[in-house]
């Protein structure tokens, strides 16, 4: 009975976003290295790391999923210094285990979580608009 949810959730996790074009390479200027990392960068002297994170879930070869790249690199400045953002691939082999820690089974996800990664908030999957993000954010439980 697991196999027959088990493969059609696992089909929806990886085709959820492709598109019908050709897969093209993400490109360096839209999700940094050190962001496109599973792992938290290591404080940098310039900019500290904030207490919470946004991690975004996504196939960077789908439509949808670009569309959420491009209303997260705008409010870049916005989010800085209130979260990081980490993205996590589907082309990543070493991002599944990450879909699978948070049960991830649709994109774009975007989940709200404290610095040790435990999940305080998750939007519904889709393209969210930045009031959306926003409201998410406010969302974060005073210390």
């Amino acid at each position: 009975m697991y196999k027959y949810f088990l493969f059609p959730a696992l089909l929806l996790l990886f085709t959820a976003c492709s598109s019908d074009e050709q897969p093209n390479k993400p490109s360096n200027s839209v999700i940094s290295g050190t962001e496109r990392s599973t792992t938290i960068a290591a404080p940098s002297a310039v900019r500290p790391l904030a207490s919470h994170k946004v991690i975004f879930f996504l196939d960077p070869n789908g439509g949808p999923c670009r569309l959420q790249i491009s209303i997260l690199n705008d409010m870049a400045d916005e989010l800085r210094g209130t979260v990081d953002i980490q993205y996590v691939q589907t082309t990543v082999p070493g991002d599944r285990d990450t879909f699978y820690q948070y049960g991830i089974r649709a994109l774009p996800t975007l989940l709200l979580a404290d610095a040790s990664g435990k999940e305080i908030k998750r939007m519904t999957p889709g393209v969210k608009e930045a009031v959306d993000i926003r409201r998410m954010i406010q969302s974060i439980p005073n210390s």
